[in-house]
């Protein structure tokens, strides 16, 4: 497999896991470019369209298929072991060992940073109206919430 083809691959796994996760429109293409690859609504049709349909991809996933599975389904007469090899296994994610600890990052010349997240409109509004009852910024509202939250996890 040359290295466009496994590119292409690749991004047909994603799209994939768009659908597996219910995206559609632009929340699909933010999915798609996270994860690095440029992609457009009618690059997205175009995949799907290739692999049997969007129909078709629900489908084979509501059947239990992996990602993997559903690429291979849709283009029998192809290896996709490299492609495959890149997806870590159950046993890759959830070994039995500790995973080893994570060194600390060296204290950052700002105090503090910028973060994107996606929430439901109604959590949003929630926020929204707590703040104001509250008389605070929605940002600082946000992070006294975390900074509550974290703080009772147990220790490890």
């Amino acid at each position: 497999m040359t290295k466009a083809q496994q590119q292409t691959r690749e991004k047909q796994l994603q799209v994939i896991e768009a659908v597996r996760r219910g995206l559609e429109g632009t929340d699909a293409i933010d999915f798609i470019r996270q994860s690095g690859y440029a992609m457009t609504p009618s690059g997205i049709a175009r995949h799907l369209r290739s692999m049997g349909g969007r129909a078709t991809v629900a489908e084979r996933i509501a059947d239990g298929m992996s990602n993997v599975d559903v690429l291979q389904a849709a283009f029998p007469d192809e290896d996709l072991g490299d492609v495959a090899a890149a997806e870590p296994s159950q046993a890759d994610l959830f070994g039995e060992e500790d995973p080893a600890p994570v060194a600390h990052a060296p204290q950052s010349m700002f105090e503090s940073v910028r973060m994107t997240i996606r929430v439901p409109e109604d959590v949003h509004e929630a926020i929204k109206i707590a703040a104001k009852v509250e008389g605070k910024r929605q940002n600082d509202l946000i992070v006294e919430l975390l900074e509550q939250g974290l703080s009772r996890l147990p220790k490890a």
